[in-house]
């Protein structure tokens, strides 16, 4: 056994920061050494994981000629249990769900400092006996913002320098408590990375559920006026100005599938993209265009009421521009007879956020007020002939672009206010 190793002095703790188990290094003053360290921190710094970090130090260690064999172990974050551990030099393996309270390890996480078996006092646990077999042991603490943990290793009989491999190991604890820091965040921003992908693709199938729930009903009336003009041109004795009537009917109602889809199909692509700088007013315009026609039918007045601002959001044009066709929709569908529709845009300031806003306020079928928290649910209240999946999908987009989607009773009309975060003030 070793007999002549003397205790480093603890180290001491910089003002404002958490405690370090190397806040300053004593160097070897070996050229091999140094050159050793050295390497050792070259390779950790290609290490992107606390599992790489792990065996990285361990070949490193194993590779160094004053440590016979030992372990590298990471700890829990509040206690002393074992969370992750690799060895060195054919030790052996580690006992199941280890705690190091107690024993040289437990002495030198207490005292923030290198101690070694010869001089700590202190006596040794089962496994640090059967690791220190005629042999010295040297523990060698390290600690960092996210990683703690402890290198424990034997001493070859012979080696008198103590000073001089208690600095080597007390250099590779600080590396590594740096090393596991970085790996630490780099998992975390990775798993919160995989987490922010998942959740995207999660809402994508719900988008997708929606669209097709959305795809069905609003084909499956043109659908079946189709089917029903195609059995009258075909069972019925028909003269020619009836005949024309009806294909011009199946053709119209072809039309409408094929409109449907095609908004189906730019919402799906722009689900694809990134978020762009979106201007509000151009995508109400291409919400009306695309119900020009309905709105012409049913006899509505279209009031516009439009800020001279140019108010643009960061969004989906596509996805933006389908919500507004459903606020539309949802209108058109609430006055079967015909009505107002006044669409309103304006600039509102909460601070020092700017709010782009847009209301659809119609004179159509009114809900009551206890009801109205519920229009946005999928089994929610309907207003005249709309399929109840118009409110609920455009609430989802709006949500997606981090805005709110409101409703209120104001005199006759009911009024849609979509409040979203302006990009340009």
């Amino acid at each position: 056994m070793h007999q002549n190793a003397t205790e480093i002095v603890p180290l001491q703790q910089s003002e404002g920061r958490q405690s370090s188990y190397a806040e300053s290094i004593a160097l070897p003053q070996r050229a091999g050494h140094l050159s050793w360290i050295a390497q050792t921190g070259l390779a950790l710094t290609q290490c992107r994981t606390a599992a790489d970090a792990l065996s990285t130090i361990a070949a490193r260690l194993d590779a160094a000629p004053f440590l016979l064999r030992g372990y590298v172990i990471l700890l829990e974050d509040d206690t002393l249990r074992v969370r992750r551990a690799v060895s060195f030099g054919k030790a052996p393996a580690l006992p199941v769900a280890l705690s190091l309270s107690g024993g040289l390890c437990g002495t030198a996480i207490a005292q923030k400092r290198v101690v070694a078996s010869s001089t700590s006092g202190s006596a040794l646990m089962s496994w640090e006996r059967t690791l220190a077999t005629d042999a010295a042991l040297i523990c060698a603490p390290f600690t960092d913002d996210r990683a703690k943990g402890i290198i424990i290793a034997a001493l070859p009989d012979g080696v008198h320098d103590d000073v001089e491999m208690r600095a080597c190991l007390q250099a590779v604890a600080a590396l590594a408590g740096a090393t596991f820091n970085r790996a630490t965040e780099c998992e975390a921003q990775l798993l919160k990375g995989m987490r922010q992908i998942e959740q995207a693709h999660t809402e994508r199938l719900a988008l997708v559920g929606r669209l097709t729930a959305a795809l069905a009903h609003e084909i499956n009336n043109p659908l079946q006026a189709i089917a029903n003009t195609l059995y009258l041109l075909q069972h019925r004795p028909l003269d020619d100005e009836k005949r024309q009537r009806y294909l011009a009917m199946a053709q119209q109602e072809t039309e409408h599938v094929i409109a449907g889809v095609r908004r189906m199909l730019d919402l799906y692509r722009s689900s694809g993209q990134e978020k762009r700088p979106v201007a509000l007013h151009r995508v109400i315009d291409q919400a009306l265009h695309q119900t020009h026609d309905i709105l012409n039918d049913r006899a509505i007045n279209l009031c516009r009421e439009w800020t001279s601002d140019d108010l643009r959001v960061l969004g989906f044009t596509g996805h933006l521009r389908y919500a507004c066709y459903n606020l539309i929709l949802n209108a058109i569908y609430a006055m079967p007879k015909g009505g107002r529709l006044t669409i309103r845009t304006y600039r509102q300031v909460e601070g020092a956020t700017h709010l782009a806003v847009a209301e659809f306020a119609d004179t159509g079928v009114p809900i009551d007020d206890a009801d109205l928290h519920r229009l946005f649910e999928p089994d929610g209240p309907v207003r005249g002939e709309a399929n109840g999946i118009e409110l609920p999908l455009s609430y989802s987009v709006i949500e997606q672009h981090n805005g709110t989607l409101t409703v209120h009773r104001h005199g006759n009309e009911m009024v849609f206010r979509v409040s979203l975060p302006a990009i340009n003030s």
